[in-house]
């Protein structure tokens, strides 16, 4: 357990256009990386003058042999449009004027932020009139027109309305730009107006995008396929087996689309859709008063690892002045594979078979809706840098050595599930996991497994010791990772389908920046490499492991949105769990706030609806694989929000885990249970089990 924060990665519209040719077909010539093209458009109203510019990067002749495909680059930037709904409703009263939006919801690293756009309507049906209000945002600690430590509050804004309507715009000064960043927070501000009361439906960012991608080739592709907003499918599917090459990966896509009249505001979604999977961008919104507009996607590592030959492209389409839309065409740039696309099962791996005595096990969304709720083992079998050696580093941060009676006092106490953190890389000859190590696992497991619980075995501080999430590292590291999960599948290979494999526990670069703020997209890559190494030794081990539930987790366990879009289910991974550890709200779990209130619920009740959403809509269920509070605020507040959480998580299908580290008082005060005395803090016990009903 580590402090964490929350964020995200949206996916991108924008009013621009890739360079592409003419014709039913066109392509460039994946050896011609001398070309730079412009084009420009003037249709996009927020924006102005829109410009992408693609260049090719210069490529040096490898100083050695290799087979490995390497992808000339290019550098591709263009003006983008998100939009995040919040149906939020606030009051022009202090206190409860403001709502703040995580930016990472709208952009990611790097992007350059130009505009805020708030759709608002009227809370009770009156005339909003004149807007009165503000916006703030925060910047970076070097930013010199910062108006606070780390913020920029703007001047008051004020905007006329369309009676119970309204679009307030905020242009974001220019001598910000350049100091904003998705870990960061936007504020917006209600002073005054007719209405009391408005309901914030929706925010739609506008900023510029630059990218460096790998790209082979280019095609366009014509399609002349219309769609309306109120069709049974309002969407659109392009086949990409007639106009790609069949190893093909796309990496940014242009919709060309066309109008009978002015669009006003185009809202609508990116997709891709294969026999190995699917994945839907988040919204994306344009306005314009044109009649055609072009929609840039810069495809996302999620949407990549679900290339085939059997691939689809897919441009939704939710709504404009115009009741239908017509793509003219499509211009992608493509990849043919190289170190920079997501991973991708090879063609040439096995299907793993299924045993015999494997086909009672249950999917992973059965388990995760009989489990109840979890309890971990902190600071016991992952204690690690601790002076000890051998078994006894199982005491080395303090807590006693494990015993049945502890593990029956968590079952009798209503638990069904618990998770056993263990850390291996002090217990290693080489590669090879200690036999005494494994056997003393094995005996804690079975303490909890014929108690008839539900038990998750994992590789917790080894992101301390060895592991790093870097592609300079990935070699060496996935070697050792395949070796320890080799090792662990293997002894455990009969266990039925209670005990369950966690790949890793908080992956991510030590003491970075972005450590617990969801990491870099390049970081974020290279963890789905580890989880789809994690997955495939498990499952080439055969036995029950070809079927047993495996958990994989975004970077550092994030529950930031930028962290948990970049998730990416193994392809051929089988029965999956998807885990983020999230202490929530920060300011209760850690100590400095004793409030637990309806912003704390709010921002509870948002992440959950969130990780439903993104992982359990689509077949992947969700674990909160670490949470909790210390003991700083009133046990009956205290008594709450363990009610509340539990509860709430419960309601989108998502099950909890505390964290016990056995310490009832001080700054890590996260216990909840004695395990010298087996005795329970009560209220707190109780309150567990009625959220979990």
């Amino acid at each position: 357990m580590r402090r964490k924060l929350m964020a995200v990665l949206t996916v991108t519209a924008i009013t621009a256009s890739l360079t592409g040719c003419s014709g039913k077909k066109s392509s460039s010539s994946p050896k011609d990386s001398s070309v730079s093209a412009t084009e420009k458009s003037s249709e996009e109203e927020i924006s102005g003058n829109m410009e992408i510019t693609t260049t090719a990067a210069k490529t040096d002749a490898p100083t050695e042999p290799t087979t490995e495909h390497i992808s000339p680059r290019e550098t591709v930037t263009a003006s983008c449009g998100s939009q995040v709904t919040l149906n939020k409703t606030i009051s022009y009263t202090e206190g409860s004027n403001t709502v703040k939006i995580p930016l990472a919801d709208l952009i990611q690293d790097g992007d350059k932020v130009t505009s805020f756009t708030f759709i608002i309507y009227s809370a009770d049906g009156s005339n909003i009139g004149e807007f009165k209000g503000g916006c703030g945002i925060s910047v970076t600690g070097d930013c010199p027109a910062a108006t606070d430590e780390g913020w920029y509050q703007s001047e008051n804004i004020t905007s006329p309305t369309q009676g119970t309507y309204g679009e307030i715009k905020w242009d974001v000064p220019g001598q910000i730009q350049d100091y904003i960043s998705p870990g960061g927070d936007l504020l917006f501000g209600y002073w005054w107006g007719n209405s009391s009361s408005i309901r914030i439906e929706n925010v739609v960012c506008t900023y510029t995008r630059t990218a460096d991608i790998p790209v082979d080739g280019t095609v366009t592709e014509n399609v002349g396929t219309s769609v309306s907003f109120d069709d049974a499918d309002n969407s659109i599917k392009i086949p990409t087996a007639g106009f790609l090459p069949e190893n093909a990966v796309p990496e940014a896509i242009v919709y060309n689309i066309s109008s009978s009249g002015a669009l006003g505001k185009f809202t609508g979604a990116f997709g891709y859709d294969s026999s190995a999977g699917s994945y839907q961008s988040p919204d994306t919104a344009v306005f314009t008063d044109s009649s055609s507009l072009s929609l840039t996607w810069f495809v996302p590592a999620q949407a990549k690892a679900y290339a085939a030959k059997d691939g689809e492209l897919i441009l939704g389409y939710w709504w404009s002045e115009q009741p239908s839309v017509t793509l003219d065409s499509v211009t992608v740039k493509y990849s043919l594979g190289s170190e920079n696309t997501a991973p991708v099962q090879p063609d040439n791996t096995p299907d793993p078979e299924v045993p015999a005595e494997s086909s009672d096990f249950r999917t992973a969304s059965e388990i995760v809706k009989t489990m109840n709720v979890g309890w971990c083992l902190g600071n016991t079998l992952d204690s690690y840098n601790t002076g000890k050696t051998g078994l006894s580093t199982e005491t080395g941060w303090g807590n006693l050595k494990t015993t049945k009676e502890m593990i029956k006092s968590v079952k009798d106490s209503g638990f069904n599930s618990i998770r056993i953190p263990v850390t291996w890389g002090e217990h290693m000859n080489g590669d090879t996991i200690d036999a005494d190590w494994l056997a003393r696992v094995k005996e804690v497991v079975d303490y909890a497994y014929n108690e008839d619980m539900f038990v998750i075995l994992n590789m917790h501080h080894d992101d301390y010791i060895w592991f790093e999430p870097l592609d300079s590292e990935y070699a060496a590291d996935s070697a050792k990772l395949k070796s320890i999960w080799s090792q662990i599948s293997s002894y455990f290979m009969d266990y039925g389908d209670r005990l369950i494999f966690e790949g890793m526990n908080e992956p991510r670069t030590v003491g970075s920046t972005n450590e617990w703020m969801g990491g870099t997209p390049d970081e974020r890559a290279v963890i789905a490499k580890y989880e789809q190494d994690f997955v495939d030794t498990v499952r080439k081990t055969g036995g029950n492991n070809s079927r047993r539930s495996l958990i994989i987790t975004s970077y550092a366990a994030s529950a930031e949105t930028a962290a948990i879009n970049d998730v990416i289910v193994p392809s051929n991974a089988g029965n999956v769990i998807v885990s983020v550890h999230y202490y929530a709200p920060w300011q209760f779990s850690d100590g400095s706030s004793t409030e637990f209130g309806d912003s704390g619920k709010s921002e509870l009740d948002t992440k959950f609806a969130e990780l439903k959403q993104k992982f359990t809509d689509k077949g992947t269920p969700v674990i909160i694989g670490e949470f909790g509070c210390v003991n700083a605020a009133p046990e009956s507040v205290r008594q709450e929000y363990y009610r509340y959480y539990i509860s709430a998580a419960k309601k989108q299908g998502i099950k909890c885990f505390i964290w016990d580290n056995n310490v009832s008082s001080g700054e890590q005060s996260f216990g909840i249970f004695n395990r010298g005395t087996l005795k329970w803090n009560d209220a707190i016990l109780s309150a567990v089990m009625e959220g979990a009903k």
